[in-house]
């Protein structure tokens, strides 16, 4: 009996070592299959984020709005609640571009009518340029409008090439948004009898062991997503508000437009603060210097604020990942997969931290024991 197993043991080793061995060298064609892979299941991939996201409010509307487990009718709360939730979180998008489109369509008309009477700072600059660098003025008087025109012609067939590859690959991720959509809803009507279907396919495969530690880490996985989303979710939307307030109060140009900002790139941990930084320092420096030296002193105590008493509070209480190990998951992340990749970063890295420290205790935990025997 226990000479079969080794002998299964030992097959199954030599298949393993022997597909590690095969990627490594053919670790093209490998990576190739990998993409190719990722790219045929996309749709499902998006469809499973979108649902976790929705999920968020369903649950509590199940739970809390209507007590779904002392009700009779779940499959009609099911499709209520999630009609309320679908409703809820466009909603929110809707109300954040009414707010915010208005904003923007008049901040153009104000940067229209002021950069030709509050720019003269850059004026000023430009002629400490030309007292620097004399020659500067004469090599861009000798420069042939023609050639420019002919260099532009030359180039045209690559930029029209990369227009058309844009709008391409845009169209493909709004179909794939789409159908992500769809598989969405039905995940979220159906969830508890695909997670039963998962969980007889585990176990037809793998034994007792395998398949409660699967478990377990799913689990851990819903519940680290969960709690990240929504706490990551109330800390933008309350700095957002809180930098909204205090750059109103100051009268620095742009308000809500920063404020919205603020509150959705703050979604991105880490880069997102960057991003408005940079924005809002363009926008009112236009304007006048004065105001980007206000916005860059706000934003840096907003930031502080919130970096070292609100989102430790609201987020890292909740997710239990070191900053350490969130800034570099959020670099790792943000090479990978982009913008996704910076998101999903820091639940990914928290589940992995959490598995590693369990294996980690257990493993000092039968170091001691053995020592006691």
């Amino acid at each position: 009996m226990n000479l079969s197993k080794d002998k299964k043991t030992i097959i199954e080793l030599i298949v393993v070592s022997g597909i590690v061995l095969w990627a490594v060298f053919n670790y093209n064609l490998f990576f190739e299959f990998i993409g190719y892979g990722i790219k045929l299941i996309m749709p499902v991939i998006v469809g499973i984020a979108i649902a976790f996201i929705i999920n968020v409010p369903m649950k509590a509307i199940e739970n809390k709005v209507f007590k779904v487990q002392k009700r009779k009718h779940k499959k009609l709360i099911r499709i209520i609640s999630l009609l309320i939730s679908v409703v809820f979180i466009l909603g929110v998008i809707g109300l954040i571009l009414f707010l915010i489109i208005p904003e923007v369509v008049e901040a153009f008309i104000m940067l229209a009518k002021s950069v030709p009477q509050n720019i003269e700072w850059v004026n000023k600059l430009i002629s400490k340029i030309d007292d620097i660098y004399p020659d500067l003025s004469s090599y861009l008087g000798n420069i042939d409008p023609a050639n420019l025109v002919e260099m532009f012609l030359g180039n045209a067939n690559q930029i029209i090439s990369n227009v058309v590859s844009f709008m391409q690959s845009t169209f493909s991720k709004l179909v794939t948004g789409f159908f992500g959509f769809i598989i969405s809803i039905y995940i979220l009507i159906d969830k508890e009898n695909l997670v039963r279907q998962f969980k007889k396919i585990i176990t037809a495969f793998l034994d007792d062991k395998k398949t409660g530690y699967i478990i377990k880490v799913f689990k851990l996985t819903n519940e680290t997503f969960s709690k990240f989303l929504t706490g990551q979710c109330m800390d933008a939307a309350l700095t957002g508000f809180e930098f909204f307030i205090v750059l109103s109060l100051i009268k620095v140009p742009y308000a809500l437009i920063l404020g919205v900002l603020f509150a959705i790139t703050a979604l991105i941990p880490y880069i997102g603060a960057f991003i408005t930084l940079v924005v809002g320092i363009i926008l009112t420096s236009v304007i006048s210097p004065i105001y980007a030296v206000w916005y860059t002193i706000v934003f840096f105590i907003v930031q502080q604020f919130d970096d070292n008493f609100t989102y430790p509070k609201i987020v890292g209480g909740k997710v239990g990942l070191p900053a350490i190990w969130a800034l570099i998951a959020v670099l790792i992340g943000g090479a990978l997969s982009g913008f996704v990749g910076m998101i999903i970063s820091i639940p990914v890295a928290s589940i992995i931290y959490t598995l590693f420290k369990e294996w980690i205790n257990n493993r000092i935990e039968n170091k001691k024991v053995r020592k006691e025997k």
